[in-house]
């Protein structure tokens, strides 16, 4: 006999199913060539033979124990226009106590279609190789707090192994882009019980962003040089993370489980350079109530679009 929480696990299996589906349409519009704002949510791959560099430092206000600071660095390769793979080293500080290294993660991702269709469709793949004392929000997913509450020594030993999974859909509609991320989280260690997440984002583009293949459309003309500082350079958005049980009880339980909302704000300092701010928030018993988010990036190598260019990139 079933139960009610896999009568709720069915009835979301199906509406993923559907989104793939949906994934199938062509559309008409292109992906901009601009990275991904978000600081969770995954959109574009990198484009081929490009290399993203990243510094993403945190402070968060705990909701159980000492406030503390993370950090991630992060290098990203485009190996087709399609195809990306990279590295992510992470620590953290906890107030009182001496900074610690969390571990590494390796990914990879890539978008299935040679064209945009009406919702573009990437898998992403990623092997964790944290510690106990890791509390970067790449993501969250499962039950319960993720702030560290036992001797930090003890969490520095304690390895945790996972392999995350994320179906990821998004559209361009000209400067507006929507994502949504499905987060799997399967443990490599003991009962290798799999937790579930979600990363979702509305976020409106720089104008100085826009590639040359959008510019080449039907009533859009190429843009002028934009001045160093200029609003065309600025974008701004909204971003909204949580968890989505494991697969015991799948669904929203939202006082039992992390969620946070933030908004993004984004600015373009040249081709190459861009900086990034999310001021989030908690909102359930669970979550911390407050998290500062910053990011540097730069990026080398291929940077152009082609005429022909109809993938999506950052």
């Amino acid at each position: 006999m079933r139960t009610g929480g896999n009568r709720r696990f069915t009835r979301w299996k199906a509406i993923i199913l559907g989104g793939l589906l949906c994934a199938s349409i062509p559309g008409t519009l292109r992906a901009q060539m601009n990275m991904g704002p978000y600081f969770t949510a995954i959109n574009y791959p990198l484009k081929k033979h490009s290399v993203m560099l990243m510094a993403l430092p945190d402070l968060q206000n705990a909701r159980f124990g000492p406030n503390f600071a993370t950090g991630m660095l992060m290098a990203e390769y485009g190996i087709t226009d399609r195809w990306t793979a990279g590295v992510m080293a992470e620590g953290q500080k906890i107030s009182g106590l001496p900074a610690t290294y969390g571990g590494t993660r390796l990914n990879t991702y890539i978008h299935l279609f040679r064209d945009d269709r009406w919702l573009n469709l990437t898998l992403y793949g990623e092997f964790e190789n944290l510690n106990g004392a890791a509390l970067y929000k790449m993501e969250v997913a499962g039950f319960g707090p993720e702030d560290l509450t036992e001797p930090l020594a003890d969490a520095r030993r304690t390895p945790v192994r996972t392999f995350e999974q994320r179906v990821i859909l998004y559209h361009d509609w000209h400067r507006l882009n929507a994502t949504f991320n499905f987060i799997r989280e399967t443990a490599l260690q003991g009962d290798r019980v799999s937790d579930y997440g979600y990363a979702l984002g509305v976020f409106v583009k720089p104008p100085a962003v826009m590639s040359g293949s959008d510019a080449g459309m039907a009533g859009m003309t190429a843009m002028p040089a934009t001045p160093a500082i200029s609003m065309n350079r600025f974008g701004y958005g909204v971003e909204m993370i949580g968890a989505l049980g494991d697969e015991k009880q799948f669904g929203l339980h939202r006082n039992s489980q992390q969620h946070y909302i933030g908004t993004v704000f984004t600015y373009d300092l040249s081709p190459r350079w861009s900086v990034r701010v999310e001021p989030a928030f908690g909102l359930s018993k669970v979550s911390d109530p407050f998290m500062l988010r910053t990011g540097v990036a730069y990026t080398f190598g291929r940077t152009g679009a082609g005429k022909d260019d109809g993938h999506a990139r950052m």
